[in-house]
């Protein structure tokens, strides 16, 4: 598996199908949006495939280029932070190593921009997530409603770089 950032023109359509596929509004998951190559990561796979992605969000800005409207009148910022915040990882196959190839890519990013963590904000209710996050070192900061307002409760987990 090869792990490339910023995203390869090559790569961009499916990479961000993939992650808007898992990250987008419901109803509007059959479009393909705009994302900044250079704030993600693709793991591509021995057929030149995505076979992940994560995006990531920093003060420059994050993975998705243009949100809908809805999401940025309806989107609650978690509180500031100096570390590399993920915004969002997602692999085509569960439990391939994929997730943890791409995490630990984004943990070299971060050391290497001077960064002092990498920051995950995780609904409450997926406890696949937290638990894969608590398994790689991350631990819990905090809890509160950020994000999408409807979505219910985020669990902020942090891990030092």
């Amino acid at each position: 598996m090869r792990l490339l950032s910023p995203i390869p023109q090559t790569h961009l359509s499916e990479a961000a199908r993939i992650w808007w596929h898992s990250f987008g509004p419901r109803h509007r998951r059959d479009r393909v949006p705009h994302i900044c190559p250079a704030h993600g990561i693709a793991a591509i796979d021995a057929q030149d495939r995505v076979a992940g992605v994560m995006g990531l969000r920093d003060s420059e800005g994050g993975f998705l280029l243009a949100p809908p409207l809805s999401l940025r009148w309806l989107y609650r910022a978690a509180p500031p932070t100096a570390d590399l915040v993920i915004d969002g990882i997602v692999a085509r196959q569960r439990r391939a190593g994929t997730g943890r190839a791409l995490l630990a890519e984004a943990g070299r990013r971060a050391r290497a921009c001077g960064r002092p963590g990498l920051r995950a904000e995780v609904l409450a209710r997926n406890t696949a997530a937290i638990a894969f996050y608590r398994a790689l070192g991350f631990s819990e900061l905090t809890r509160g409603r950020y994000g999408r307002i409807w979505s219910g409760q985020v669990v902020i987990m942090r891990r030092p770089v």
